[in-house]
């Protein structure tokens, strides 16, 4: 894989894991959407979703990624329900899916 450079994420950060629980179990590959904090004079964009970590964030579904088991850290809470449904809205914003 090219080494990332621009606008993609570098560092650790948490994300949000959007794959299925039955291919969490059997897959060694999760699907994430990473999450950034929010810097003063920083605004989302209208496909990304504003959360509430230790600090006002974003969940970049934007950025869809595909991370080997053994990167994944832990867990460190659950989305509330409605707000997995925005997250899910805006997949198929990102990624012009009809259904």
């Amino acid at each position: 894989m090219p080494n990332k450079k621009g606008r993609e994420l570098k560092e650790l950060h948490p994300c949000l894991v959007v794959s299925n629980d039955k291919q969490n179990i059997f897959s060694p590959l999760i699907i994430i959407l990473p999450i950034t904090s929010l810097k003063v004079g920083d605004e989302a964009f209208p496909f990304q979703l504003l959360i509430q970590l230790k600090k006002p964030s974003v969940v970049l579904v934007d950025q869809i990624q595909t991370l080997d088991r053994e990167k994944f850290k832990g867990r460190i809470g659950k989305l509330d329900p409605k707000l997995m449904e925005e997250v899910e809205k805006k997949i198929h914003t990102v990624l012009a899916l009809k259904t």
